[in-house]
This record gives C-alpha cells, structure tokens and sequence, in this order.
C-alpha cells in the first residue's frame, strides 16, 4: 500500500523484493515511471516521493538530509520484512546510505544490496554550493545538467513554483557531512557516468570504505545524469544484481588495505 513517502509503481506487487528509490535533486516519482517494464517481475518497486513535487507539491521541502531520513524510515521500515535493496541517484545516492544506517541502527537486516549511483563517496563527497546560486545561475546549470525537464525550463511561472524544491534538495546533498560510524556490512554497488564531470572513478570506488562487504563499481556511457541515456544498460545490470544472474564482479572490499583518501573541505 502506498504511503505519503512510498509509491510503489510495480503491475502486479507481490515479488520476491522490494527495491526502494530514492530521486535526484528535485526528481520524484515521475523520474522512475519507465522502470518496471524494464524489471523482472519478482522485483517491487517503491519510490521515495519527498515533499516539495508531485502530490506533496504544497508541503514545505526538506533542506537537511538527517531530517529527510528521519522522516522517511518509519514508512520504510515494513519493507525490510522481506528482502530489500535500496537505490538512489546523486542526492539519493547520500540518502540511501543514510537510511541504510538507520535501519540497520534499527537493528532491522541489511539490505540484500545498497545501490549507489552518481555520488561521490559520502567520506570523500567535495561540498557544494549550487543551493546558493542566484535564481538566474541556478536555472542556467539546470539546463547545463539537462535532468529538468525542458517545458519546465521554459515556463516562468512553473519554475517559479518548483525552484524552491530544487533549491532545497541541492542543499540536503551540498550540507551533508558524513558522521563517521560503524560501517555497512551488506554488498555496495557504485555506478557512475564515464563522462561525468561531478563524480571521478576514484571518488565513486570509494565507496567499498564504507562497508565490510563486496563493492561492484561499474562505469556507463553518459555523463552525469546516465540514467536516461544508458537506462536499458543499467537497469540491466541491476536487474541482474538483484536477481543473482551473472554480472561483472568487483574484488572484495579492499578497505583494509587501499590506501586512505584524502578527505576534502
């Protein structure tokens, strides 16, 4: 059943495991409609839906990651009653990891997989300051990014509306700063764009420091926003992760013995 946080976009729920999305900045719901009829059956999809878009348009949006997190695990937490993986993309990439933390600090099981896409590391992330542009500066590297829609662009009164939201979700990822704890211990998947100039291969294959598990780190064609034009490729291989078909494998974490990253202001 969907929730005020939760929309599950699956036909026919029912399947072995729930996959909970979480969105980039200032995406929602929407950015994940073309998802289930490209994922096996046996893989419910819910989808994170913030305040601030969508039907949760009027409410005030969320500008601190910890809060967002806070407010989102307890509807999360009955989805962990069965086999669970957890994606997110850029923002949401920082949310999952949080909201892993929460629910494994729950004491409730890991999920089976934490999927990570177009962030960073959360100990290496380089802060940010998009969420202080002026209105112009702003709009012009959403254009630049070419994640928001363009009829959005091009409607004064409609990015009126939404601006806020945007806004608001660059500074849940831009004034996050990670808190150091004990670390994962379920398999992380890293997935970057090859031509993204806001996350480096370094930066993404970091994240096998933030758990005792396995870490796959796999580069797609595209920049930053891959997901739309490397989609079949990705879903793909995430199917194929969730579901236990053969898929390219990454060492087991070397953590203990990589060396140390430099941990930027």
């Amino acid at each position: 059943m969907d929730t005020e946080w939760l929309v599950n976009l699956s036909p026919a729920p029912g399947g072995r495991m729930n996959v909970i999305c979480l969105p980039y900045a200032g995406g929602g719901v929407a950015a994940f409609h073309g998802w289930p009829a490209r994922l096996p059956a046996e893989l419910d999809l819910w989808v994170v839906r913030p305040p601030g878009r969508e039907s949760r348009l009027l409410q005030p949006p969320i500008r601190d990651l910890h809060t967002m997190v806070a407010e989102l695990t307890p509807d999360v937490v009955p989805l962990t009653r069965r086999p669970y993986a957890v994606f997110g993309h850029s923002m949401g990439a920082l949310l999952a990891y949080e909201l892993v933390r929460a629910l494994v600090g729950r004491g409730l099981p890991p999920p089976a997989w934490l999927v990570v896409s177009g962030h960073a590391a959360p100990h290496v992330a380089v802060p940010g300051e998009l969420h202080k542009l002026p209105e112009h500066q702003l709009i012009q590297r959403l254009r630049e990014y070419g994640a928001t829609p363009q009829d959005l662009l091009a409607s004064p009164e409609l990015l009126r509306l939404f601006l806020p939201t945007i806004r608001a979700d660059l500074a849940v990822a831009e004034t996050y700063r990670h808190r150091p704890g004990p670390k994962l211990t379920c398999p992380v998947a890293a997935y970057r764009g090859r031509d993204d100039p806001e996350v480096t291969h370094d930066q993404c294959a970091a994240w096998a420091e933030v758990t005792t598990g396995r870490c796959v780190v796999k580069d797609f064609p595209g920049g930053h926003f891959f997901l739309e034009d490397g989609r079949d490729d990705m879903l793909g291989h995430l199917s194929a992760l969730l579901t236990g078909a053969p898929v390219p494998q990454g060492p087991h974490n070397p953590s203990q013995t990589a060396a140390p990253h430099t941990h930027r202001p």
